[in-house]
């Protein structure tokens, strides 16, 4: 515990000097930008700067982050001790869509809970009506309460919301149709309510076993979520929900009106509700369900492309409630604006080098200035990739895998690759998540994203094509390097979506 409290106080200094860097920094390019030769330089210099300082703001984030973390584990019991109290639980399972053997391995978890005060209640909304006729059968045979909505509307916060007043537990908890609770899980949630500011908790999530190399590495983005980002959160009662395997007084929920159904993402954002009217989420360093990662790629696309329109959909809807609340400080306001434009982060680095690559095609001067001999441009983009790679490590490091820490390392290399190309397909997520448009009070909205996988992949392909091209034109340049080393990574993502097209793989039925 004694090296985490080192790591904690050292990574707090590095992130208080990312914090002091930025304005220095920004006011310092600002004076270099007012010498440009003409309109166009000093437009493109300003838009580069802005994309700039949006990535060192979120650096700083990141970094804190890191140091939350170890400070969560110099501080913390991994384990969690277990109360002699035994309140009522009320567990909801929504589902949609999930193939009915991942959905029974599910309810038997659910069933063999090592806890008797509890009820299990499905809410389902799939239209495949076998799948339908099985669960309500298991759930009859089984003594589950079964509801079934005929509508969609809402999505996964309308099936929650439909059966909300059917519960009768003082405690909800929500579990995803494809997590296997661990039979602990209701014992481990009784030891961390006896705070009343705690409005709700959520527990480790980890994934089964997959076989798939794709899968592998794609587990870091969750994985990361859990042994990172919310143990860091934990550190000021920021915990967010993630959709599963989370505890929520009952109490809460009716306060705010259940969940969200105004977004795509109704677990971020019910609980940003939760804690602007000032209860605190509690993260507990325990694996509290096993749950599946996407299959396909195109699917993974999918999921990333809901929580990017889901997380700006929230900025535009909640911005004015977070920063009117009196509830919360502004550090905390301030956080919170932050989660709802975390993948922002990932889109700037495109935008950041496409008008990098254009300023050295046309030859424009990119004006920042010089520190200790290093051209100051470099600082943000390297400063986020350290950042990130840092979380990935200690992910790796921290997660409990089958396997080798080595082995997991290596999945780091195929799932930077899909990640820095993947963000291609986001820009339209942003775009319509801040129109509003797309939301689950549409009828006509469908959960997973449909894309046109073949267009938008040759999209991104022509796309980064003209980036690589317009660099190489611009030889010889200082930056060109830089601007090709970033850009080419983003070809992999799009050429394996096209590859899954040609060759479909096996998936779960």
């Amino acid at each position: 515990m004694q090296k985490y409290k080192i790591l904690t106080k050292i990574i707090d200094i590095f992130a208080l000097a990312v914090l002091l860097f930025i304005p220095f920094y920004l006011i310092i390019s600002i004076f270099y930008i007012t010498n440009s030769p003409d309109l166009f330089s000093l437009v493109l210099n300003v838009l580069l700067l802005v994309i700039e300082a949006f990535g060192l703001i979120f650096s700083y984030y990141l970094v804190d982050m890191i140091a939350g973390s170890f400070f969560y584990r110099s501080t913390k019991n991994l384990t969690e001790g277990e109360s002699s109290e035994k309140p009522f639980f009320s567990i909801i399972v929504p589902s949609h869509g999930t193939p009915y053997l991942i959905l029974e391995q599910t309810l038997n978890g659910a069933l063999n809970l090592n806890y008797e005060n509890y009820e299990l209640i499905v809410s389902d909304n799939g239209k495949n009506r076998s799948v339908t006729g099985k669960l309500q059968k298991f759930c009859k045979k089984n003594g589950i309460v079964f509801f079934h909505k005929k509508d969609e509307r809402g999505f996964k916060a309308g099936n929650i919301n439909a059966v909300f007043n059917l519960t009768k537990g003082d405690f909800i908890i929500i579990l995803d149709s494809d997590h296997i609770p661990v039979p602990n899980l209701l014992q481990k949630f009784c030891s961390v309510f006896d705070d009343p500011k705690i409005g709700f908790i959520q527990a480790k999530v980890s994934y089964r076993k997959s076989y798939r190399l794709y899968q592998k590495a794609n587990s870091i983005l969750y994985s990361q979520f859990y042994e990172v980002i919310e143990a860091a959160k934990d550190r000021r009662g920021m915990v967010l929900f993630n959709g599963t395997t989370g505890c929520f007084r009952r109490s809460v929920l009716s306060a705010i009106g259940g969940f969200s159904e105004d977004t795509l993402i109704e677990d971020i954002d019910t609980s940003m509700q939760i804690i602007a009217r000032g209860y605190e989420g509690k993260f507990i360093n325990f694996i509290g369900s096993y749950g599946l990662v996407p299959e396909t790629a195109k699917a993974q696309i999918a999921q990333l492309w809901r929580w990017t329109h889901g997380a700006c959909n929230i900025l535009r809807i909640r911005l004015r409630l977070l920063l009117t609340t009196s509830h919360i400080g502004w550090f905390k306001k301030f956080e919170l604006i932050l989660n709802t434009m975390a993948f922002f982060s990932g889109i700037s680095v495109v935008f950041f080098f496409s008008i990098l690559a254009l300023m050295v095609y046309v030859g424009t001067p990119i004006l920042r200035y010089s520190l200790f001999g290093f051209n100051t441009i470099y600082i943000m983009p390297l400063l986020v990739s350290f950042s990130y790679s840092t979380i990935a490590l200690l992910t790796i490091l921290w997660e409990e895998r089958e396997d080798p820490f080595w082995i997991r390392v290596l999945h780091l290399i195929p799932f930077y690759l899909f990640s820095l190309g993947s963000f291609l397909f986001l820009i339209s997520g942003v775009l319509e998540g801040l129109l509003l448009r797309n939301t689950p009070r549409s009828e006509t909205s469908v959960w997973d994203r449909q894309f046109n996988i073949l267009r938008n992949s040759i999209l991104a392909l022509l796309f980064t094509g003209l980036i690589i091209t317009l660099t190489i034109l611009g030889l010889p340049n200082e930056y060109s390097y830089f601007i090709l080393g970033g850009t080419i990574t983003w070809v992999f993502a799009p050429f394996m979506l096209i590859w899954e097209e040609i060759f479909p793989p096996k998936t779960e039925n």
